[in-house]
């Protein structure tokens, strides 16, 4: 593993396999580098895949307060730091509002873009509008088996998933307060009125059993970014890198060999 520190002198930890064409790949919120262990080695076979975790993530810094911009900027840092003058993007989750918030400021950093389980705008975090809405579920309930209840609108393949989240969690966790720090940072983004702009080749996948951010979502972007096409993946809900890995780098790969 190797660092780098930001802009404002945040340390961002990163980590480069395989040789080719550079792909990026950030992770989703409370996650870590980890959440793409299962298709780095696949596709560091054509690629020079770069994986980091996001500030307040994994075994980067975590101050106590940031927002999407500060994301945006440390992406933008890891280009500079790397010396990479274009790359891929694939983003999954936030790392897809990360990957948005990238291509819309700067499009010929970016080659291919990839969105995994996108939106395109919120008002707060999307796993806090699924707390809401099924509140009276997980009234009462511990945290575990508030998750529990929660996994069941989030996945189809739940022991897949089990098993991926583990990994990530084995690598580090999150406490209360700094999943509510990250929470708020990707809160209040709107990039609707970007999208028609956005001249990236674009790939869109979504899980059809994804209610965390379901695939209308994921079609209203395709609906207004020119060059996207959207790809379902009938197994699989808000995770199809852990659900279905194989289609996932098969997929991957065909649209960045077009």
């Amino acid at each position: 593993m190797s660092e780098f520190k930001s802009m404002d002198g945040t340390m961002i930890n990163y980590e480069s396999t395989g040789s080719g064409d550079p792909l990026i790949m950030i992770h989703g919120l409370n996650g870590n580098l980890k959440m793409f262990e299962g298709i780095k080695e696949a596709l560091g076979e054509n690629y020079r895949v770069i994986t980091y975790d996001v500030r307040g993530h994994g075994h980067s810094d975590r101050p106590q307060d940031y927002a999407l911009d500060d994301h945006i900027d440390d992406c933008l840092e890891l280009f500079t730091h790397l010396d990479i003058k274009k790359a891929h993007i694939l983003g999954y989750s936030m790392g897809a509002y990360i990957a948005l918030g990238l291509v819309t400021r700067y499009p010929r950093k970016v080659d291919k873009l990839i969105l995994v389980g996108a939106k395109s705008n919120a008002a707060v975090s999307s796993f806090a509008r699924l707390m809401m809405e099924h509140r009276s579920e997980i009234k009462n309930k511990s945290k575990k088996e508030a998750l529990e209840i929660l996994n069941d609108y989030m996945f189809y393949n739940k022991e897949k998933v089990k098993a991926w989240q583990n990994a990530v969690n084995q690598y580090s966790t999150l406490d209360a307060n700094e999943e509510a720090v990250a929470s708020r940072s990707i809160s209040g983004f709107d990039y609707r009125k970007e999208l028609h702009k956005v001249p990236n080749t674009t790939l869109l996948i979504t899980g059809e059993y994804d209610r965390l951010n379901p695939s209308e979502e994921s079609e209203l972007i395709a609906r207004y970014i020119p060059n996207s096409q959207l790809v379902k993946f009938k197994y699989s809900g808000h995770a199809p890198l852990a659900e279905e890995p194989e289609r996932f780098v098969e997929e991957v790969q065909s649209f960045l060999k077009q």
